[in-house]
């Protein structure tokens, strides 16, 4: 396969993202991928808890109840959330490597591949655990230093009342988690992007696949930036395009249900029990609606997410030879690729290490 500038990649990776969500026609299959898709950037980093702000409000003596009220009901919301994100950097993190076979072989069994990455994913969480603990020492500092000053301010003023100064310090705040987040999500993109494609294809040691993926890096900086500056491009016009896509959807998903409220509502406004009944239609179509805006943000955003990996592996691809060979085998380009063939996975041998996973 031929070295691809980040440029380059664009054309091959949206070729291929077409040719494994649509080459089989199959409405199901790509909903499935799609889904695994989404499950795979929803587990990208491990949200720890912030409780450093908690006892910001309760500096104040004429508010010092009902802040510790507050603070115990955004603990336990905050550990909810944490239980919840921790499920999902877990599966997200499997089903990562998960998506780097499908786009790169094109398989689309995913129990397979799922058995397959059972032991790897623990080094790539392993690994993924230095920029989301990095991530929240940052935010941590940042929190306390911003609640301690609002909560200084906040002695001599009125309850009730503002803070002199509160707006600047937010924005201030605002500035260093946006600044810290990019930081951080970069050095992710770097490890998810060039490091992680090793332990998926070949099973590598955290400390090979460091080697090799940094190894790109350092021989092609200038392209790496292109890529990183690229990517960040094309998200944000994949983003607005699917927002477009999201409320078009929802004005479709109005229409037809407005239709229906209004039939309902003539048939049941005479009715002794009218408010009820209103009440309850009024839920099961808002229910109706968000289930069916949901569904088209997953098949939106399994698109985008499987090209943005698509674009990874091509842009690696002609500087990693055993994955520019999965790309393009000898004798094929991403223009002209054979029609994959439904994955068999060859038998093994008893006691093997395949067979293990």
């Amino acid at each position: 396969m031929n070295t691809l500038s980040a440029s380059e990649c664009i054309g091959p990776a949206w070729e291929r993202t077409k040719q494994i969500l649509f080459e089989r026609r199959r409405f199901s299959l790509y909903f499935k991928l799609a889904l695994c898709a989404v499950l795979a950037e929803a587990g990208s980093l491990l949200s720890l808890p912030n409780f450093a702000g908690l006892r910001s409000g309760a500096s104040h003596p004429a508010s010092a109840k009902s802040a510790l009220a507050m603070a115990a009901v955004s603990g336990i919301l905050i550990f909810a959330v944490f239980i919840v994100t921790t499920i999902l950097f877990l599966v997200g993190s499997r089903m990562q490597l998960v998506m780097v076979d499908v786009v790169a072989t094109r398989q689309t069994e995913i129990l397979p591949l799922w058995r397959k990455h059972g032991a790897p994913v623990w080094r790539w969480m392993g690994l993924k655990l230095l920029p989301s603990l990095l991530f929240y020492v940052l935010v941590v500092i940042a929190t306390l230093r911003y609640t301690r000053g609002i909560a200084a301010r906040m002695r001599s003023t009125v309850p009730g009342q503002l803070p002199p100064g509160f707006f600047p310090a937010f924005l201030q705040f605002f500035l260093v988690i946006s600044f810290v987040s990019l930081c951080v999500f970069a050095i992710y993109w770097l490890l998810r992007d060039f490091v992680m494609p090793f332990i998926a294809l070949e099973n590598a040691s955290l400390a090979t696949a460091l080697e090799r993926g940094m190894a790109v890096v350092r021989d092609e900086p200038g392209q790496v930036v292109l890529y990183m500056l690229l990517r960040v491009a094309l998200f944000i016009v994949f983003a607005i395009g699917g927002y477009i896509v999201y409320f078009v959807a929802a004005f479709l998903g109005l229409v037809p249900m407005g239709l229906v409220g209004a039939i309902f509502y003539l048939l049941v406004h005479k009715s002794p029990m009218a408010s009820a009944l209103l009440g309850l239609g009024l839920f099961v179509g808002l229910f109706v609606l968000v289930v069916w805006v949901l569904f088209v943000m997953v098949l939106v955003a399994g698109f985008i997410c499987t090209f943005f990996q698509a674009y990874a592996l091509y842009f690696l691809g002609g500087r990693y030879p055993l994955l520019g060979e999965i790309l393009e085998p000898v004798g094929q380009s991403w223009w002209n690729l054979q029609p994959s063939v439904p994955f068999d996975p060859p038998p093994t041998a008893p006691g093997s290490v395949a067979g293990e996973l």
